[in-house]
């Protein structure tokens, strides 16, 4: 008996090749496991062990993002195309073209639709992967300025934390939904450590579905220009591999809101004064 319990013992640390899954170093620690077993056999305790070591396993693990690009944007004409209310059903093929362009954005994602399914969830740990930034649209899209400043916090707060158990990151920009702001939403955004990032060219797309009209509009964009465009519209997927196109015959690169900002201060208003 002694023997077979020393082999299965063996069997679940060669299975498991005893590494831990690299992830990131501010990853939040996962809910501890429930065993129901009074007297754990000697096979269970050696797993309980590894399950401890090696938080969510065998769970998805989290991503690892390319190391840092140095972007100089004061010599490159630079340009942050941004995406903001996914993850949802277009955003898995955005994230196609944008891949096969080498191309980098911003996504600005509601708490709710990360947490919508596995799908939507692994849409945000591909952004990780393959080097978009992303950032807090609050849990619901609502107005913030019409919330009290406990209502503004939850809304930032439960997106901060679903974010970091699906990618293990912590967003330090967001976009207020409609672009509505003010002192109270600077205050909480400032608490939270979240600079509130605008936009200076808003192609309209959630109201002009025609990807044509969407393309022109984004291809009007100057250096230094933050794009609003929305991952939810099949009409804005359809145009952005024109937007791309364009922009790239005029010399442009394609960068995240930090790369192109740099160091943010939390709370304060970037653009769109």
């Amino acid at each position: 008996m002694r023997k077979r319990s020393v082999l299965l013992a063996l069997l679940l640390l060669a299975g498991c090749g005893m590494a831990e899954p690299t992830r990131p170093a501010t990853t939040a620690p996962g809910p501890k496991r429930v065993f129901r077993h009074r007297t754990p056999p000697a096979q269970d305790l050696i797993g309980m062990r590894l399950v401890s070591a090696q938080r969510d396993w065998p769970g998805p693990r989290l991503p690892v993002a390319p190391p840092p690009r140095t972007i100089d944007c004061s010599r490159l004409k630079c340009v942050a195309l941004t995406f903001d209310d996914g993850p949802g059903e277009e955003t898995g093929r955005l994230l196609d073209i944008l891949a096969a362009h080498h191309a980098r954005a911003t996504f600005f994602v509601l708490g709710r639709m990360v947490d919508q399914d596995e799908t939507t969830r692994g849409y945000v740990r591909r952004m990780v992967s393959e080097g978009h930034e992303i950032g807090n649209h609050s849990w619901s899209h609502p107005a913030l300025t019409g919330l009290s400043a406990g209502g503004v916090r939850e809304e930032l707060d439960r997106t901060q934390q679903v974010v970091m158990e699906v990618a293990g990151v912590r967003m330090r920009i967001m976009r207020p939904p409609y672009g509505a702001t003010g002192q109270g939403v600077e205050k909480v955004t400032r608490d939270a450590g979240l600079a509130q990032i605008l936009w200076t060219l808003d192609t309209f797309d959630w109201s002009d579905r025609n990807a044509d009209t969407v393309a022109k509009r984004a291809a009007q964009a100057k250096p230094g220009d933050i794009v609003l465009l929305h991952d939810i519209h099949a009409t804005t997927i359809e145009a952005v591999p024109r937007i791309l196109a364009e922009l790239d015959r005029k010399g442009y690169t394609y960068v995240t809101v930090s790369e192109l900002l740099g160091d943010v201060t939390p709370g304060k208003q970037y653009v769109k004064r």
